[in-house]
């Protein structure tokens, strides 16, 4: 008897809630808050804020390519789809690599990374305890694949339980900061002054330091994209659940690291010793400060909520990834065993196996970096491999979203390929930065050049027959 293999993913398991909580997930408030708020701080000082309103203005700018695309071309493969129905098959190949294999793989273990280290962070806040962060790294690898595999209604279940606590735990820290403070706010915040900066030209300075740290805050807006196919009215509620989130995200972020400056001072003594205690390997000031306010339980809330946010997280990029591999194998430029999905649930499954087999591999190739780079400590050893899957990551998703930008800047009016220019004139703010360290510069050209040649050499009749990628089940 013929086996019947799946190829679709549910239609219509989703709506404009579920969307807009995995956006929500994908960017990991808690998670960025609590990991880089001082990063902020240590270039833009006092005017954090500042370079957070003006981060999010340049991130709207960017999402406004998505809105776009994401209207016009709902698919699982977005950034594959997006790009080739845009520019054109190589390019959109190119960028489907890129972003999936370059940038959300790695992604995923970078992220897994991060639960050990801020969880040991956490564990360490409360008790006082250091447990080595290793042990806490296969939690969410393990875990996530459960709710994934089981389809994407329970992924979107679990991260509207978790994220609604970590956002509560932080609206609340932001209440009871105004609320006992409200003699000692300041508009300085939102000021160039903050920056502490003697020139025009230095303030300007701090504050692009500060955007470089504040973008990060917002990866992981458009993981609700790649579930086109799942959502219900994809055309509307993807794009539209992507806007409010990112929106959203940025008022909270705006309002957390301002209430942080409010009870730490506005002193450059103050924003400086804030930056040294969370550069340090003591508990991370953002703890103590919840605790402040919120006791002991508050703490310990906290710390929960920072994983939570993490494995949140986890499981958005994950099935952002899995729904990656599964749009492009489904056009024939992957294997064809990765647009197979769950004879029940209806999850790429098999892509997900994948991804975590990858992500797998990345994450030991960080520690080994982190290792063959002096560090021994298991502490040292997963705060460093973090930081170097991060830098990987970061860098090639500033190069996936300028190539989305580009492909959207050639369908819109004139007044759309403005605010284009405003997001992508950002994007090249931050990829300037990103390959100050000439080791991933070489990376980045090798990896490119290497999947050019996969394009000419194996894929080059595939990619000439492919004109429009279109996603069949999508309405």
């Amino acid at each position: 008897m013929a086996v019947t293999t799946s190829r679709e993913l549910k239609k219509s398991s989703v709506g404009f809630l579920g969307s807009l909580y995995n956006s929500l997930a994908g960017q990991a408030p808690a998670y960025s808050i609590a990991g880089g708020a001082a990063l902020i701080m240590s270039s833009a000082k006092a005017a954090a804020p500042l370079a957070m309103l003006i981060t999010l203005l340049g991130v709207l700018a960017i999402v406004y390519s998505i809105f776009v695309t994401a209207r016009k071309y709902p698919h699982a493969a977005s950034f594959y789809a997006y790009v080739t129905n845009t520019i054109n098959s190589r390019v959109g190949f190119l960028n489907g690599v890129v972003y999936t294999i370059f940038y959300s793989i790695v992604g995923i273990g970078s992220v897994a990374i991060a639960f050990a280290y801020l969880g040991a962070e956490g564990i360490y806040a409360v008790t006082g305890y250091q447990v080595n962060p290793l042990i806490l790294l296969p939690i969410p690898v393990v875990l996530a694949l459960v709710p994934a595999v089981l389809g994407i209604r329970p992924s979107i279940r679990t991260e509207i339980s978790l994220t609604s606590v970590e956002v509560g735990v932080l609206l609340v820290f932001v209440a009871l900061t105004f609320i006992t403070n409200a003699s000692r706010l300041s508009p300085l915040p939102f000021t160039i002054n903050g920056t502490y900066a003697s020139s025009p030209l230095d303030a300007l300075s701090a504050l692009s330091g500060g955007l470089v740290f504040a973008i990060t805050y917002f990866m992981g807006f458009e993981v609700s994209t790649q579930l086109s196919e799942e959502v219900k009215d994809p055309r509307m509620n993807v794009p539209v659940s992507t806007l409010w989130a990112t929106v959203f995200m940025g008022a909270l972020y705006m309002l957390v690291t301002y209430a942080i400056l409010v009870n730490i001072g506005y002193s450059q003594y103050a924003v400086g010793n804030f930056v040294n205690e969370a550069s340090g390997m003591g508990v991370n000031p953002v703890y103590t400060l919840i605790a402040h306010y919120l006791g002991e339980p508050g703490l310990v809330l906290f710390a929960v909520s920072v994983m939570i946010s993490v494995f949140s997280c986890y499981l958005a990029t994950l099935n952002a990834t899995a729904r990656m591999l599964y749009g492009m194998a489904r056009d024939g430029l992957l294997p064809a065993w990765l647009s197979n999905t769950h004879p029940r649930y209806k999850s790429p499954h098999k892509a997900l196996y994948f991804s975590t087999i990858i992500a797998l591999l990345t994450i030991v190739m960080a520690y080994s970096a982190s290792y063959l780079s002096g560090y021994v400590k298991p502490i040292e050893l997963t705060y460093n491999a973090m930081q170097y899957a991060y830098a990987i990551d970061s860098l090639y998703y500033v190069i996936s979203l300028i190539l989305v930008a580009v492909g959207a800047f050639t369908v819109v009016a004139w007044y759309g390929k403005a605010i284009i220019a405003i997001g992508t004139a950002l994007l090249a703010i931050t990829l300037y930065y990103s390959v100050v360290n000439p080791s991933l510069l070489y990376i980045l050209v090798a990896s490119i050049v290497l999947v050019m040649v996969i394009e000419y050499v194996v894929l080059r009749d595939r990619l000439r027959n492919i004109k429009y990628s279109v996603c069949l089940n999508c309405s």
